[in-house]
């Protein structure tokens, strides 16, 4: 088990999404669990169970990342109940607004980058000190493959921002023995339930016969830069395409 003793921090992990099968992974390997969500309290709580019964470690805490306060509750809950942080996955992130530029609602275009970049400054100055002490730690944010071409343009400067936002970070935290990642997907297929991700996590049948990309797909790839294996890889948007 790759992270056994290392306690991850998954933001917005209680959907159907990439958070769920993010934190199903990095439990698989080992880590601790906090289990983020906003309002899917029993769905969150459904994971921690499962994380308990394979004899993992895990708690679910409600809290809005893109609330100052909110981020404050959710990174002391972690550390009251494990002690450190040692992975953040910033995964929540912009609405969906296709219009174009010059038909844009600016308020829900200035609500998409605040949105994208709001947990990222909200949960930096909580988790990056205990991080920067110990010398290790790993922060990955999901957000879009440059050149960020989806069809919505306050959804590709919103990403773009996050992407920014995170590489500004690159160097001092590589300094004090944090690396800095991104995951770049294009279109990524929910799986639609709990017993699904966990066959897809355990690479069962679902995992092998996956006609497209899948949640589980960028979660093995936050695994492998959770390990030591990806110990020298920071400032990295890495890229999945989704087959048309």
């Amino acid at each position: 088990m790759k992270l056994k003793g290392k306690v991850a921090l998954v933001t917005g992990s209680a959907g159907n999404g990439m958070g769920r099968s993010i934190a199903l992974t990095l439990a698989r390997e080992g880590a601790k669990l906090a289990v983020n969500y906003r309002t899917s309290k029993d769905t969150a709580q459904a994971i921690v169970n499962h994380i308990k019964n394979r004899d993992g470690d895990a708690i679910a805490i409600e809290a809005d990342v893109f609330e100052a306060h909110d981020c404050k509750k959710l990174v002391t809950k972690a550390l009251d109940d494990f002690g450190q942080i040692d992975i953040c996955i910033i995964n929540p992130g912009a609405g969906w607004h296709p219009e174009p530029i010059d038909k844009i609602n600016s308020s829900a275009a200035i609500e998409d980058i605040q949105q994208e970049v709001a947990p990222f400054f909200h949960l930096m100055p909580l988790v990056l000190p205990q991080m920067y002490k110990q010398k290790w730690g790993r922060v990955i944010g999901i957000a879009l493959l440059p050149p960020y071409d989806s069809p919505a343009y306050s959804y590709n400067v919103a990403k773009a921002a996050r992407v920014h936002a995170l590489l500004q970070a690159r160097d001092e935290a590589w300094r004090n023995g944090v690396t800095v990642n991104i995951i770049g997907p294009g279109p990524v297929p929910a799986i639609e339930s709990l017993t699904e991700a966990i066959e897809q996590c355990d690479h069962g049948p679902a995992w092998q016969e996956r006609p497209n990309t899948s949640p589980q797909d960028v979660a093995e790839s936050i695994a492998f830069l959770c390990s030591d294996a990806g110990r020298f890889i920071t400032g990295c948007v890495l890229p999945f395409l989704f087959h048309k």
